[in-house]
C-alpha cells in the first residue's frame, strides 16, 4: 500500500510538472510573440510616420506658396474692368480775331484781336511816355507794334510813333521790303504789363512815307 500511494504520488508529480513545463513554455512562447509583434509592429509604424510627416510638410510647402502668391498678386476689387476716364477738353481759351471793313479814309481794314497782351516792361515806378528813341519806353513801344503786326523788329521800319492821350499812342510801320504795306498801330500802356496793342489798321497807303 504505501510504495503504491509513492508511486502514485510520483505519478501525479510528474503530471504537475508536465502542466507547469507546458504552461511556462506556452507562456514563455506568447512572450515572444508579443515581443516580437511589438518590435515588428514599431518598425512598421516609424516608415509610415515618416511619410505621414513628409506629406504633411509637403502640404504645408504647398499652402505657404499658395499664400505667397496671393500676396504678391495686385488685389482686385470685384470683377468690373477700369473705368476708362475720357480726357477733359480743354476749354478754348482764344477768342477769334475781329477784322471789319475800314470807316476811315485811306483804311483797307480795323483789326482788334482780343487775345493782345502787354509786352510787359523793365521800367519801375511812375511811368512816362518817352519818344527819345534811345530809351527803354520808345524801345517797349516798337516792341508793341512788332507784336500787333506780326512783322519782326529787325525787319520792321517805324515811320512815325506819336502820343495818343495819356496812356496810349498811335505808330505807323511796314516791312522794310514793302514799305506801301503799311500799318496804323494803336498801343496803351498797362501798369505792370507794359504797352499792349488795341488795334490794327490796314492802311490803303503809307501816309507816312517819304
Amino acid at each position: 500500500m504505501e510504495q503504491t500511494s509513492r508511486a502514485e504520488r510520483k505519478t501525479k508529480r510528474r503530471k504537475t510538472n508536465r502542466i507547469l513545463n507546458t504552461a511556462i513554455a506556452v507562456v514563455a512562447l506568447l512572450i515572444i510573440i508579443v515581443g516580437f509583434t511589438i518590435f515588428a509592429g514599431g518598425n512598421n509604424e516609424e516608415p509610415a510616420a515618416l511619410e505621414e510627416t513628409k506629406t504633411t510638410q509637403e502640404q504645408t510647402a504647398a499652402v505657404t506658396d499658395e499664400d505667397e502668391k496671393k500676396e504678391e498678386e495686385p488685389e482686385s476689387v470685384g470683377t468690373k474692368e477700369p473705368v476708362k476716364e475720357e480726357p477733359v477738353k480743354e476749354e478754348e481759351q482764344t477768342e477769334k480775331v475781329i477784322v471789319t471793313e475800314g470807316s476811315e479814309s485811306n483804311v483797307e481794314q480795323d483789326i482788334v484781336d482780343p487775345n493782345w497782351e502787354g509786352v510787359g516792361t523793365s521800367q519801375a515806378g511812375t511811368h512816362t511816355s518817352s519818344f527819345e528813341m534811345d530809351s527803354t519806353d520808345w524801345q517797349e513801344k516798337v516792341k508793341a507794334l512788332s507784336y500787333a503786326t506780326g512783322i519782326a523788329s529787325d525787319d520792321m521800319t517805324v515811320w512815325y510813333i506819336s502820343g495818343n492821350g495819356p496812356k496810349g499812342a498811335i505808330g505807323t510801320v511796314s516791312p522794310k521790303a514793302d514799305q506801301n504795306d503799311a500799318y496804323r498801330v494803336y498801343i496803351e500802356w498797362i501798369e505792370g504789363q507794359g504797352w499792349k496793342p488795341v488795334k490794327v489798321q490796314k492802311l490803303e497807303q503809307n501816309d507816312k512815307g517819304r
